[in-house]
């Protein structure tokens, strides 16, 4: 990969970290939820910088090529966001039940006390 390239590719990936945490900061993003986003930059930089070892790791895996590996790679970070949302999603709905129910008691208690 010419150097050009990996300088754009490291300057994307950096300019990226700090959108998620200028995000983090001003609450916009949950930093639980900023982890994994914060950890694709790091990961692309790390493999910028090690494309030879990648290509020998793709070879000792049995993948032909390196372009093969990083779509792979891709295909398994993209299972782990949808993993995660899944996780976040299950955890809102058991709040909104709950929410839901705390709610409907309390507006049987308010009828309650307006019949007395």
């Amino acid at each position: 990969m010419p150097s050009i390239a990996k300088i754009f590719i490291i300057i994307f990936m950096v300019v990226i970290f700090l959108y998620v945490i200028v995000n983090v900061k001003h609450n916009k993003l949950n930093i639980q939820n900023a982890l994994i986003w914060m950890l694709l930059p790091i990961g692309v930089i790390i493999a910028v910088l090690f494309l030879k070892e990648l290509t020998s790791l793709a070879e000792l895996i049995g993948i032909r090529t390196l372009s093969n590996l990083l779509f792979f790679l891709g295909f398994v970070f993209l299972i782990l966001v949808c993993f995660n949302i899944t996780k976040i999603v299950s955890v809102q709905n058991k709040k909104i039940i709950t929410l839901t129910q705390e709610l409907a008691l309390l507006r049987k208690e308010i009828e309650d006390d307006k019949r007395k």
